[in-house]
């Protein structure tokens, strides 16, 4: 049988790759990044991060916590950015949505 934490642990990487991916893209069409994408990708890298504490997968360390922390900071600072400059999440794989 299938670890549940296993593919919650692949489902949030996958997601926060595709976050990742859509801000690199944005950023090579605009030269401007995709904060909204940007806090999307850090929360589900922080909670990989977490998940793998919890179950066991990464030693529960002062420095795996502070990746958390880190990763909790980018994304409010990334998300005020992001409603600052009025932008939605993953801009970049919308055809009309790119210039505004």
């Amino acid at each position: 049988m299938v670890q549940s934490a296993l593919v919650w642990l692949f489902l949030n990487a996958v997601l926060a790759g595709f976050a990742a991916v859509a801000v690199a893209v944005h950023y090579a069409d605009e030269r401007e990044p995709d904060f909204v994408s940007a806090a999307l990708a850090a929360v589900f890298v922080g909670s990989c991060v977490e998940l793998g504490m919890a179950n066991g997968y990464i030693p529960d360390s002062a420095l795996s916590t502070a990746v958390v922390g880190v990763c909790i900071v980018v994304a409010l600072v990334s998300l005020a950015l992001g409603v600052k400059r009025d932008q939605t999440a993953f801009q970049a794989f919308r055809g009309g949505a790119r210039s505004r």
